[in-house]
């Protein structure tokens, strides 16, 4: 893909992304708040699950010093997971990444937008996925 095309697909999944999350998540990914590191690691987790992976990547430039963090915490997950298989059961990560993914769709104001995110995320989501 030409990067013409790329800054395409770029702007299409910020615009769509924009549609959906919060003023804040706006604002921090304008950078016209600071974004902490757990923020980083929310707003990337929802735009893995929603499939916005040249966003994703997009963002990881834009916060180049998160995108290190991040990257450093799952290269020690990885250790972690070897000697110790639960360490993400264990330590909530599946329920903390249902919560992100949860509130995501919930703060969505436009019903049916909110309903086609619960259905795209809905395998994610578990079985209360409804309010």
């Amino acid at each position: 893909m030409n990067k013409h095309n790329f800054d395409l697909e770029i702007e299409k999944e910020q615009n769509l992304f924009f549609s959906l999350c919060s003023l804040e998540d706006r604002q921090r990914l304008n950078m016209e708040i600071p974004m902490s590191f757990h923020d980083f690691l929310r707003i990337s987790c929802i735009l893995f699950y929603m499939d916005f992976n040249y966003y994703e990547t997009h963002i990881n430039e834009l916060f180049p010093e998160l995108y290190r963090q991040k990257e450093h915490m799952l290269m020690r997950h990885d250790e972690i997971m070897l000697e110790y298989p639960n360490y993400y059961k264990d330590e909530g990560v599946d329920e903390k990444i249902r919560n992100w993914l949860t509130e995501f769709c919930g703060q969505i104001k436009d019903k049916t937008k909110q309903r086609t995110c619960r259905k795209k995320l809905e395998s994610h989501l578990g079985k209360h996925n409804d309010p």
